[in-house]
């Protein structure tokens, strides 16, 4: 037996410290054997409510086109960090008869937050585009994108009885919706609960969002110095060295302090303790341990590069590496010319971030079977038709199924025509290599999605597709960045579909309903997706190529930048070159042997002395944590700390009560007033309706100088010094 995370899962119990208006658990009615999931999600349910109406196809539509824009555009390219879902935005409009009901309004969420997410082969597109000067037409761009988001569904259709169907796999960030659903339609116990100064649920949520979307204005606007408040670095604003370990834009941002809610997210409030430690530990372990010891003592030449953190690559004098200069008509390797001038070097720190991946994906791999292999063995055959299934599981079972075969065929639908953009639309990736990918994606994508359904964090596919296809195809650079985003994509888009069918399953959605808004919101999101990032990137092309700089530091390229980089390391030079155990970066290999013998150790410890938590200490979760910024931006990492020790540390243990009833609408709340802030700031300050509407706010020592403003370079978008300036001090 194993021991679990016992901050994560509880056994029901009485709830004897809550209050007179709290949810209060009735040992005698059966409910989730999670005690979370039995606080939140009702039990009731009625069948007779539609969720696909004429009027979900108005809603869902019109919500899906605006959110696929702005909040593309606020994902891919704003230096936002918001965990705030896209669902909660959605309003009650009447468009038929009969009342909006909350199965309805839960299926336009679902629709809209599938359209609202920036789909990954944006990030092809937009490299090509920006570094290559090659822009894929719109047919192939199209099915590029509609088919890297759709492979992930056949998968999730095999994997829903195993990651969706067991109580125990939660999938944390729903009980958010649940809890929101359920307050602003008042079904069962919300409808009778009274928050504070007799508030209703939904009172109380728009009285916190309306505040913190007031709030949000001062530092996204008035005041941008409270995003990242590197106060260290003011105590010698002009040294490199504090430049490269207290600055949180481009260094290490050692205790750097963030007073904006987008950069903490309510996601530290509930999400679980031991596993939010473990990414916090990571996070402190890299960038504020091995980082100042790697730059201070110039290992690797870390200090010849210029910036500790950086996806670029260069030659050994710190002189910028371009591609360009040995690539061939078709963007392959010309090795003739490669080989004959200097060998191509990446930043240390981002080396060692590749390193942190293997040991994310082996440790989790190994951590899941040491530790959750048997109960999940266990829960999987109780699954289905059992005494111990699950009650949601029970109560589903009065709506039809879909089949398999609907998966099935949906899944060769869009692997065929993948085949058909790899071998049409110059990608370099022949339809086998394509195969291939899809195949990794699927081995791979059980212990990622149980990690991320028990403890809401997961390892991504990313890197380990990058190396796979960097030895198959090396020299590739486009068809590197091809294979990644396929291999990851059906892993990816596989956890999103199951994640919605848990919400679908707490909220009693029929599954052939969430089968067809799935797919709904990926083709509208698709289409919007693309139309978005032509016109991002006809507009703002020389900030995000690194062209120019963006002197009210709003806009950066930095997503795409890191996935080219990636694309050079693994797929243009390949890592057989760049990774050869004669070189200077043979080490990230031992990345796998770390990643998967930590979890046994540890589960051997646990057989010897059970009476801790070792299975607590997850080295996924940790090396997660430690590859979290590979090219800048480490802002919000000691407030989200601050504030998951006030939520999960402090209340959850000793006013549980409190914490039951006012944290996931809370969490809700805040996240939603901050993303309408950011909303409100794309469309009019910063001109995403139209340049003409742009409002800037007035310079002062608050926000950023003026970009003609050469007396104050330390209030530059990096805060802590301009690193152009030439009087550095304590450094090269």
């Amino acid at each position: 037996m194993t021991d679990k995370h016992e901050d994560d899962i509880e056994k029901p119990q009485s709830d004897k410290d809550t209050g007179d208006d709290t949810l209060v658990l009735n040992e005698d009615v059966e409910n989730s054997r999670v005690e979370a999931v039995a606080l939140v999600v009702p039990i009731t349910d009625d069948p007779t409510l539609n969720a696909i109406t004429f009027r979900y196809w108005i809603i869902s539509t019109f919500f899906a086109i605006i959110g696929a824009i702005p909040l593309t555009r606020l994902e891919s390219s704003w230096k936002s960090t918001s965990l705030f879902d896209p669902s909660l935005l959605v309003a009650s409009l009447s468009l038929n008869p009969g009342p909006f009901n909350i199965k309805e309004h839960a299926l336009i969420g679902i629709t809209v937050s599938t359209a609202a997410g920036a789909a990954y082969a944006i990030d092809i597109l937009s490299a090509t585009d920006l570094f290559l000067n090659y822009r894929i037409g719109a047919v192939g761009s199209l099915i590029l994108i509609i088919t890297t988001q759709c492979v992930g569904y056949g998968m999730a259709g095999l994997l829903r009885k195993y990651l969706v169907y067991p109580a125990e796999m939660v999938w944390w960030s729903n009980l958010v919706q649940v809890v929101f659903y359920n307050g602003m339609h008042g079904t069962g116990e919300f409808k009778t609960i009274k928050m504070i100064r007799g508030w209703s649920y939904m009172q109380y949520f728009w009285v916190f969002c309306g505040g913190m979307f007031i709030y949000e204005f001062i530092p996204q606007l008035i005041a941008p110095l409270l995003i990242t408040i590197d106060w260290l670095c003011w105590v010698n604003p002009f040294n490199k060295n504090f430049w490269a370990l207290f600055s949180s834009v481009s260094g290490g941002g050692i205790l750097s302090l963030s007073l904006d809610w987008t950069s903490i997210g309510g996601a530290t409030m509930w999400l679980p303790l031991s596993a939010q430690l473990c990414t916090y530990g990571g996070v402190v372990l890299n960038y504020w341990i091995i980082l100042p010891i790697m730059w201070l003592n110039n290992v690797l030449g870390t200090k010849s590069i210029g910036k500790p953190l950086t996806s670029h690559l260069f030659y050994d004098d710190g002189t910028p590496f371009n591609i360009k200069e040995v690539l061939n008509p078709d963007f392959t390797v010309n090795w003739d010319l490669y080989n004959s001038g200097k060998p191509a070097n990446m930043a240390p720190m981002y080396a060692l971030g590749f390193m942190t991946s293997f040991i994310a994906l082996a440790g989790c791999v190994s951590h899941i079977m040491c530790f959750h292999g048997a109960d999940i063995r266990k829960n999987w055959k109780a699954a289905v038709g059992s005494e111990h299934e699950d009650i949601h599981t029970k109560m589903m079972k009065v709506y039809p199924e879909v089949p398999q075969l609907w998966y099935a065929i949906f899944y060769v639908i869009m692997a065929s025509l993948a085949i058909i953009a790899c071998e049409v639309y110059a990608l370099q990736l022949p339809w086998w290599g394509l195969l291939v990918s899809l195949a990794l994606g699927f081995m791979l994508t059980l212990p990622i999605c149980a990690m991320v359904a028990i403890t809401g964090f997961g390892p991504g596919l990313n890197v380990i597709t990058e190396l796979v296809c960097g030895y198959m195809l090396p020299g590739k650079p486009i068809a590197n960045m091809t294979f990644k985003c396929y291999g990851y994509m059906a892993m990816f888009q596989c956890q999103s579909l199951l994640s919605d069918l848990k919400l679908g399953h707490y909220m009693k959605i029929p599954p052939r309903s969430m089968f067809i808004g799935q797919f709904w919101g990926t083709l509208v999101g698709s289409c919007f997706n693309y139309l978005t990032m032509i016109l991002i990137i006809d507009s703002q092309r020389g900030i995000l190529n690194g062209s120019k700089d963006d002197p009210a530091g709003l806009w950066t390229g930095q997503r795409v930048d890191t996935f080219w980089g990636s694309g050079l390391i693994y797929g243009a030079l390949g890592p057989a070159k760049m990774f050869a155990f004669d070189g200077k970066y043979w080490f990230v290999y031992i990345g796998f042997l770390i990643g998967f013998i930590f979890p046994v150790i540890l589960w051997v410890l646990s057989k010897a002395f059970p009476k801790y938590g070792w299975s607590k200490i997850n080295i996924a979760i940790i090396a997660g944590g430690m590859g979290a910024y590979p090219n800048g931006y480490t802002i919000g990492v000691l407030p989200s700390f601050i504030v998951s020790m006030i939520f999960q540390g402090y209340i959850f243990r000793y006013y549980k009560g409190w914490w039951k009833k006012y944290v996931f609408i809370l969490s809700a709340a805040l996240d939603t007033g901050a993303a309408f802030t950011g909303l409100v700031m794309f469309l009019f300050f910063s001109g995403g309706v139209s340049s003409k509407l742009a409002i800037k706010f007035p310079h002062w020592w608050g926000n950023y100088a003026d970009e003609n403003d050469t007396t104050a370079p330390y209030m530059s978008s990096d805060r802590c010094g301009s690193y152009k300036n030439q009087n550095w001090t304590g450094g090269v």
